[in-house]
């Protein structure tokens, strides 16, 4: 299976950060997975740890040295990852309460390359998309 890896799962999987839940852990270890990284992230990453250097201290440039030395694949973003971002369904009744762009790149590359989208946001449970996995 293919998985794309939100922000904060890169990281906690890096990290080994306790905060992986273990169904998430068991998944990206799996042998049988291919485990990607967006440079979405990596773009978030650097907004952010400019932004506020405290809370988000990981430098993008580290991150992705330390994705590919753990056998994690770059997925870049396409001009169609961008269209796709309209084509995500939401669930009947509910509202879009998380319109984070980077959020909702990576769940739209996800449905675009056929992958399940490994995240912990719950506000994207808002979206009717089965490619989107919470925990």
């Amino acid at each position: 299976m293919k998985l794309l890896l939100d922000t904060h799962m890169i990281i906690w999987a890096l990290t080994n950060d306790s905060r992986l839940p273990y169904a998430a852990r068991e998944m990206i270890g799996s042998p049988d997975n291919i485990v990607f990284f967006s440079t979405a992230s990596l773009w978030e990453i650097a907004v952010k740890n400019q932004k506020n250097p405290e809370k988000c201290p990981y430098n993008e440039k580290e991150i992705m040295q330390y994705c590919l030395e753990s056998g994690f694949e770059p997925m870049t973003i396409l001009p169609s990852h961008i269209l796709a971002i309209r084509g995500l369904k939401v669930r009947p009744g509910r509202q879009l309460s998380n319109l984070d762009p980077f959020d909702r790149l990576l769940a739209a590359q996800a449905k675009a390359e056929g992958c399940r989208f490994i995240t912990h946001d719950k506000s994207l449970e808002n979206y009717d998309e089965k490619c989107i996995s919470l925990f």
